[in-house]
């Protein structure tokens, strides 16, 4: 682990309350059980969380992806042609933060052909959006999501986060998903705004997965500073998450394609 000075503007939020994560049932793994799936119902809003060992193991990796083929179709049914914006949340310009602009590099877009012509094709249009972090743009995000939203209408969103862990073993081994939307920097008390159905006019599903841990979690102290912890590796960890995250939903959303 190294320690790394994140500015209040980048990573953001967990989507699911840890505690009560945990209070759901016991999420120990082992080699029998290096999967878990856990979800969470709270009115109409679903949470579901994948905990895994090591995506980096090559058979744990393809276990990791057909199980989240299986979540995601709980939020998306392959069968509806939507029209999808794939959001990437986060700064490029930090590792830990930049899971988001990295796995919509993963996704094929398919929109300007609509724009074109209609197509008879059953493939579903695809655009992805990357409004950064305002740091680098000096715009809140949210506002900028909301007019693409108006611009191009359509009828699911999926936005894909970092997020800051509130225990170091979720770190980079936990994929949350849920339809409730995402309060972009609440997770370090910067709240932007929110992101769900009730504020963009359309269906939101989230998707994050916890790229750094504060320091004041790990040793139990509470202080001034905003160091957050992240694995050495977190450059590997990132490619290979955003590269899992990419290419599942385009299976999902358009399956025409790439379940071939």
């Amino acid at each position: 682990m190294h320690k790394v000075n994140v500015p209040s503007n980048s990573i953001r939020t967990d989507l699911v309350l840890e505690e009560d994560l945990s209070s759901k049932e016991s999420l120990k793994l082992d080699d029998n059980n290096p999967i878990k799936k856990v979800d969470l119902v709270k009115g109409k809003d679903k949470y579901t969380t994948l905990l895994f060992k090591d995506i980096t193991d090559k058979e744990e990796y393809i276990l990791v992806q057909k199980k989240l083929k299986e979540v995601l179709k709980e939020y998306i049914d392959p069968k509806d042609k939507d029209s999808y914006l794939i959001i990437g949340l986060g700064n490029p310009k930090s590792t830990p933060d930049s899971l988001g602009p990295k796995t919509i590099k993963e996704i094929l877009v398919t929109r300007y052909l609509y724009l074109l012509g209609e197509l008879d094709l059953n493939v579903s249009s695809v655009s992805i959006y990357e409004p950064n972090v305002c740091g680098n743009t000096g715009i809140e995000s949210v506002n900028l999501i909301k007019k693409v939203i108006e611009e191009v209408k359509p009828t699911k969103v999926i936005i894909i986060d970092a997020l800051k862990a509130s225990h170091i073993e979720r770190l980079v081994k936990t994929i949350q998903i849920t339809n409730s939307g995402i309060h972009p920097g609440s997770g370090i008390f910067n709240d932007q705004g929110e992101i769900s159905e009730k504020t963009m006019n359309c269906k939101i599903i989230a998707i994050g997965i916890p790229t750094v841990v504060d320091k004041n979690t790990m040793i139990n102290k509470v202080s001034d500073d905003n160091f957050m912890v992240t694995p050495t590796n977190i450059d590997f960890m990132v490619e290979k998450l955003s590269h899992l995250l990419g290419t599942t939903i385009n299976h999902i959303i358009n399956p025409k394609i790439f379940d071939k």
